[in-house]
């Protein structure tokens, strides 16, 4: 079974409608309904203006600290005093709290300076700042959903560390525009995309469909008449793992088809959209 994209459980989160296919994948993955439910989670803290019930723990600023090669002055964990006062002392809460300058000498020299603060000892570091000058003074609420909403979609997934910066984007070996069949208006695209771990993914948009019964994705033959399925494309977007050995020149026809729910593993022979993958 194919899951949501990471993308669309994003957008589900942030309100946008669900077709019956989505609630009817949803209630039969419990991965993809945790998910949703995490993101829900994260979404209704930063709405409601309250921080997150479990902040980051000290690792993670660890890790953010090596990833950006900051140096030994702003290695302490900004939020370390906040846990041992039990969060109510936590920098950023009032115009008081605001932060001040952060010395150059805190970042690499080839580094640019950021804004940041300092409070009982510990230096804070606005990671935002740093990328779009000028910014300053982050609400915490808004502040913690966020990092927490960048912690849930990283830990699941590479379209989230790519969001991120985390890991480099995927490189693109070919693309496909999706044209409609008869019966259909639905266009969309495809694209073959090599990840930095060297694993190919298949990643298939489309525009809204009526379907009968569920989309199913195929790589064809040119001759149509051999085909391979990688599975079912729950909403209007799915990224498929293609496997090791599988030559896409061999089967470079993407199509989606409107497959019955009759137990019957092979093509419908109703196809929706389809297109040629082209280096």
């Amino acid at each position: 079974m194919a899951h949501l994209s990471e993308e669309s459980l994003t957008l589900l989160a942030l309100g946008e409608a669900r077709d019956p296919q989505i609630e009817e994948h949803l209630a039969a993955c419990p991965q993809c309904a945790a998910e949703l439910e995490a993101l829900e989670h994260v979404v209704h803290a930063g709405r409601a203006g309250q921080p997150t019930p479990a902040g980051p723990g000290p690792h993670v600023w660890a890790a953010i600290h090596a990833e950006l090669g900051l140096s030994d002055a702003v290695a302490a964990d900004p939020l370390e005093a906040s846990r041992h006062s039990g969060g109510a002392d936590v920098p950023g809460t009032s115009r008081e709290d605001l932060p001040g300058p952060v010395p150059d000498s805190a970042y690499p020299a080839a580094g640019p300076p950021a804004d940041g603060g300092r409070r009982d000892g510990a230096t804070v570091v606005d990671l935002d700042a740093r990328r779009r000058r000028p910014r300053r003074g982050v609400p915490l609420p808004l502040a913690a959903a966020a990092a927490a909403a960048a912690m849930v979609l990283g830990g699941v997934s590479v379209w989230g560390a790519q969001r991120l910066g985390l890991e480099p984007d995927p490189t693109v070996l070919a693309t496909a525009a999706l044209e409609p069949l008869e019966g259909y208006t639905a266009r969309g695209s495809a694209e073959v995309d090599e990840r930095p771990d060297g694993t190919r993914q298949l990643v298939v948009r489309t525009d809204p469909a009526d379907v009968d019964g569920f989309k199913e994705v195929w790589l064809l033959a040119p001759d149509a008449q051999r085909m391979v399925s990688l599975g079912v494309m729950a909403g209007d977007e799915a990224a498929f793992v293609l496997p090791e050995n599988l030559d896409v020149g061999e089967f470079p026809v993407v199509d989606v088809s409107n497959e019955p729910i009759d137990g019957d593993p092979t093509h419908s022979g109703d196809s929706i959209v389809r297109g040629v993958l082209e280096a």
